[in-house]
């Protein structure tokens, strides 16, 4: 892909910009209220950020990958949640953030605060945040992350919060760290110090100096200035808490703490060799990760505040590279994904037996019985696989947590509808589905995969294992790929026992007749079938031979034929108006529509359903074909429902039963060996048909000697 765009809003001295520069990333928009703030940036950068934000049109800024931004913290009213974050964010900064991200949809944002965030206002300011911008679509992932770790000698806590439109969680543990324990080499070897007189402050005695372990400060003396004494014990006044910031003094072999943007003073004060001292303005600015080459202007104590307000460049170029590394580089490409899947196939086909795989005897008798039911239960064994599969290429997920609205969730459905399901078709899976796993509805439900789902999955036994198995490399720490590479062994192995070469009983032309053809597919409809989806058989049949009279019959002259839908998703998640489609060519709007029903009576309220998903469409023709004729006493209420559709909206509705309407259209065909052929196909690539309805069909052939 092409250089990263980001925009830089709240964006201060360029602390951000300076470190998504430093990937190759390019800052196409900028915005900042503060004068000073815009001076500073504009002599940096050649452009001046001034922008009001709550009064920017998100519509003006250009197209970009990520949105940047340190906004101020602020708290948030209880209103409900009616409208989402427009409900609890509106009238907040963080407001105009989620507006312009609902407007320009980036891939990816990186959001900046004080750490206290996670605390503010009890914990809600962060949790309406998350939820904000989960129901923006976004996978958001966020960590406490201190500066010292990233090559600066202070100690700065900032929360970072990442967020991601294609469903991946952003992993910080692979953030590159480089931790600084003293601020000697960073100091200045030479300039005009502000040195404090001997007599103005006290050191400690050595035996009370220790450098604090989780911040790495050296407190060493003090300013001797007025201090705090009511409820301080007797003996302890060395200690650093009664002192405030600005009075306290830091030995320079140790970590600086937190600049702050309060200071407009420039009180930091260290102890550097023999001598005392205030930090340079340009020390503070290195402690930020500002190049020594960054232009400063204005007054000092301007130039503190905005220091104080900055973020860690540091910090920011090594949040920047993994975004690069995570969120462009593999996932634009799908090099990594399809590589892993790829590599672990091929591992799954040189395997026999489970040899290998470090499971014990009960955690391959859940494989088997996953995989023994993976043409029943597809969606049990996609959603399996695909949460196996993420869960190894990102092992900090929790995997049950299947959706990206769920505290520290992710997108399952996204992850499987770009990858997995692709894949799984593309290797001839039993349990490939048409779209994803997650349509079906037993699994669709936001709540996570724990052991107490009550999604309603019919065997329980496989419900039982589906759970465990995702507990077990939850709760157990079980490695995915040992799970993954048995299923996927396991699965190739029934396969290969199932694959059945379909009979196609045409060896010249016109050889069986129509009567023939008939009879066939009737005793293929009603095979005593031991497993279900037997229904998907006369859906097949009517839409081969609409592949044949589209290209045959003349009123279907300028019109095409939509790829078969999922017979497993209802109308609503898969989008269409019924099991077969034709469409105009010139608009793509719909012409004609067949919804077929296997051993299910046509009555008024099927017509009535039909009529709410065409009233708006200039559907010409709907046909409700059964397998069984309609009941008696609704035929009176079905004609007149037809004739009102007739007149209100002018499409034809026909009700018919399956095999009349297939004899009638073979009639009309020119060769009916080319309707048996392509039936066979469909048969063969249909992904819903399982291995029994294909030997069904060899065996109906076999009794007219075919």
């Amino acid at each position: 892909m092409g250089k990263i765009k980001f925009i830089d809003l709240f964006a201060g001295i360029g602390g951000f910009r300076l470190g998504l520069e430093s990937i190759g990333a390019e800052c196409v928009f900028s915005c900042e209220i503060d004068d000073h703030a815009c001076e500073m940036y504009e002599l940096n950068f050649g452009e001046n950020p001034k922008c009001d934000i709550t009064k920017l049109d998100a519509k003006i800024i250009p197209d970009f990958d990520i949105l940047c931004a340190g906004f101020p913290c602020q708290a948030f009213s209880i209103c409900g949640k009616q409208k989402g974050f427009y409900d609890e964010t509106r009238g907040t900064l963080f407001f105009d953030i989620c507006r312009i991200l609902e407007e320009k949809k980036p891939k990816a944002f990186i959001l900046e605060n004080v750490s206290n965030l996670e605390k503010h206002d009890s914990g809600k300011t962060l949790t309406v945040m998350l939820s904000a911008l989960s129901e923006l679509g976004y996978s958001v992932s966020y960590k406490v992350l201190n500066a010292k770790d990233f090559g600066v000698p202070q100690n700065r806590e900032r929360i970072i919060i990442v967020g991601n439109k294609n469903g991946i969680n952003f992993d910080f543990t692979k953030l590159e760290t480089n931790k600084v324990s003293s601020m000697k080499p960073f100091l200045d070897k030479n300039a005009d110090f502000e040195i404090l007189p001997a007599d103005s402050y006290t050191l400690l005695d050595d035996s009370l100096i220790k450098r604090q372990p989780k911040s790495g400060l050296i407190f060493c003396g003090y300013r001797n200035k007025k201090i705090r004494t009511i409820g301080v014990r007797p003996g302890t006044e060395h200690l650093s808490r009664v002192h405030k910031q600005p009075n306290r003094i830091y030995d320079a072999n140790g970590i600086h703490p937190t600049i702050a943007s309060q200071e407009s003073s420039g009180r930091y004060f260290i102890k550097d060799g023999d001598i005392v001292r205030k930090l340079t303005i340009k020390e503070c600015y290195r402690f930020m990760g500002f190049p020594d080459n960054y232009k400063l202007t204005g007054r000092n104590a301007n130039l503190y505040a905005r220091v104080g307000n900055a973020i860690c460049v540091n910090m920011v170029k090594s949040v920047a590279k993994e975004i690069q590394n995570q969120f462009f580089k593999g996932v634009e490409s799908m090099d990594y994904v399809n590589k892993f899947l790829e590599e672990m196939y091929a591992k799954a086909e040189e395997m026999t037996d489970f040899s290998g795989v470090n499971l014990t005897e009960a955690q391959l008798d859940m494989v088997k019985i996953i995989v023994d039911k993976e043409e029943t239960f597809k969606g049990v064994f996609t959603v399996l696989l695909t949460s196996l599969i993420y869960k190894s290429l990102h092992p900090e997920q929790d995997v049950r947590r299947h959706q990206k609205n769920m505290e520290n969730g992710y997108s399952g459905r996204s992850f499987d509808t770009k990858y997995v399901t692709p894949f799984m078709k593309q290797k001839r899976f039993l349990g490939a589905m048409k779209e994803s796993g997650w349509l079906t509805r037993s699994l669709e439900q936001n709540i996570p995969y724990g052991l107490d789902f009550p999604g309603k999955i019919q065997n329980k036994k496989v419900k039982a294992c589906f759970l465990n198995i995702l507990n077990d490399i939850e709760v157990n720490d079980v490695d995915p790929n040992e799970y993954l590479l048995a299923i996927m062994s396991y699965s190739i192995k029934c396969k290969k026992a199932k694959t059945v070469i379909l009979v196609n009983p045409i060896e010249k032309e016109t050889e069986m007749t129509i009567d023939e053809i008939m009879s066939a597919l009737c005793e293929h409809f009603y095979f005593k079938y031991k497993s279900r989806g037997a229904s998907i058989l006369p859906v097949v049949a009517l839409y081969s031979v609409y592949q044949c009279i589209t290209e045959e019959l003349k009123r279907f002259e300028g019109k095409h034929l939509d790829e078969l839908a999922s017979h497993n998703s209802c109308d609503k998640s898969s989008g269409e108006t019924g099991d077969i489609v034709v469409r105009n060519d010139i608009d793509n709007s719909i012409y004609e529509v067949v919804e077929v029903k296997f051993d299910i009576p046509i009555d008024s309220i099927m017509i009535e359903d039909a009529y709410k998903k065409i009233s708006e469409k200039p559907v010409q023709r709907y046909y409700l074909l059964s397998t069984v004729a309609p009941n008696e006493d609704e035929r009176v209420s079905i004609n007149e429902i037809v004739c009102k559709i007739r007149d209100e909206h002018g499409c034809q509705i026909i009700v018919n039963g399956i095999i009349p309407t297939l004899k009638y259209y073979l009639r009309l065909l020119d060769n009916t060996d080319i309707f048996v052929k392509r039936y066979v196909k469909n048969l063969s690539d249909n992904t819903e048909i399982n291995f029994e309805h294909k030997i069904a069909w060899n065996k109906v052939c076999e009794k007219y000697g075919k």
